[in-house]
């Protein structure tokens, strides 16, 4: 039974050596063209196995955008824009992106 559990414990701790949420994720809002790039930090060996799947957009807290993911657009990471109509000062853009293998990290951005 020790074994077992042992056994276990290893294999978990070898799937979070490989598995990892994206390393940063950086928002970008051009008020005149309206438009919101993410761009997130996510390196990894193979981006059709190991990638971002998901992304949410948050406006005030109140959820816009989910778009879900087949791979990643590139080893490092990838980039998405979206258009976001309405924004007005003061408001906070936030974007969570979640790893098919384990963890979410998200990015915030105050609108000015």
């Amino acid at each position: 039974m020790k074994n077992a559990i042992l056994t276990l414990l290893l294999m978990l701790v070898a799937l979070g050596l490989f598995a990892h949420p994206a390393s940063d994720v950086t928002l970008n809002y051009d008020a005149k063209t309206m438009l919101l790039t993410v761009t997130y930090d996510h390196t990894v060996k193979n981006p059709a196995d190991h990638y971002i799947e998901s992304v949410v957009i948050k406006v005030n807290g109140k959820e816009i955008i989910t778009q879900n993911l087949p791979a990643q657009e590139a080893a490092s990471g990838g980039a998405l824009v979206y258009k976001m109509i309405g924004v007005k000062s003061g408001a906070l853009i936030e974007a969570t992106v979640t790893c098919n293998k384990t963890g979410k990290k998200t990015g915030k951005l105050p609108i000015k």
